[in-house]
């Protein structure tokens, strides 16, 4: 009876160390991407913006167009 359980219990090791492995792949790209986000981040801060010009009203009541 123990010959017959083998084969199974061998393909649900191996699956569950496939699995592992590409568990672990998967963190390591998100960790990677993660990483040159951060970067690239550093190495080019964002520019000054610069503020929204609103024209003068031309209304009579001087609360809109």
């Amino acid at each position: 009876m123990a010959t017959t359980n083998t084969p199974h219990i061998v393909g649900f090791v191996l699956s569950l160390l496939l699995l592992l492995l590409l568990m672990s792949f998967q963190v390591k790209v998100t960790e990677a991407k993660r990483n040159l986000r951060q970067e690239r981040l550093q190495e080019s801060p964002l520019p000054p913006t610069s503020p929204i010009y609103l024209p003068p009203s031309k209304s009579r009541r001087g609360r809109g167009p």
